[in-house]
């Protein structure tokens, strides 16, 4: 009988091992917002300007073309986060005939506006169909994302 009690002993402290060992690998971890990386100021070039569309919520940027140089990855673009909005953005350029992304920006805060991006590839001349794509991001420990919205227009590289 003392033998069997060992058994079931050990068996009992083996399960436990294991449900513990299973809860702490399947158990939610915890959100932190350590690894997010946001995007550095810029100073607007003095001849920039730039059309934006204001709607109810959140205020998203729009665009009827997107005009950038041939062969090259640095491009001038001004992509702002209306200050008034209470979100950080992520923006992407997306190709739809390729479902290619050529672009995507670090977190942008309220206010910020990019002026510089660097391309994933360069792009030769011509016109493209051109989505841009905000996802928006709640400026909360979670960063919980929020709605977002895609402006479609032209990419003109020349």
């Amino acid at each position: 009988m003392n033998r069997k009690k060992k058994i079931i002993l050990s068996v009992i402290a083996v399960l436990i091992i294991v449900a513990v060992a299973a809860w702490f690998y399947t158990r939610p971890k915890e959100v932190t917002n350590y690894d997010v990386e946001f995007e550095e100021d810029q100073k607007k070039p003095e001849d920039e300007s730039q059309a934006s569309s204001v709607g109810e919520g959140i205020q998203i940027p729009g665009y009827k073309s997107v005009e950038i140089p041939a062969d090259t990855k640095d491009v001038s673009v001004e992509l702002t986060n209306p200050e008034e909005n209470q979100v950080y953005f992520q923006i992407s350029f997306y190709l739809p005939e390729t479902d290619e992304i050529i672009y995507t920006s670090k977190m942008i805060k309220p206010g910020q506006s990019l002026y510089e991006i660097a391309l994933e590839r360069e792009m030769e001349a011509g016109e493209y169909p051109l989505t841009i794509r905000y996802e928006t991001f709640a400026m909360d420990d979670e960063m919980t994302p929020r709605n977002g919205a895609e402006v479609n227009c032209t990419l003109t590289v020349k």
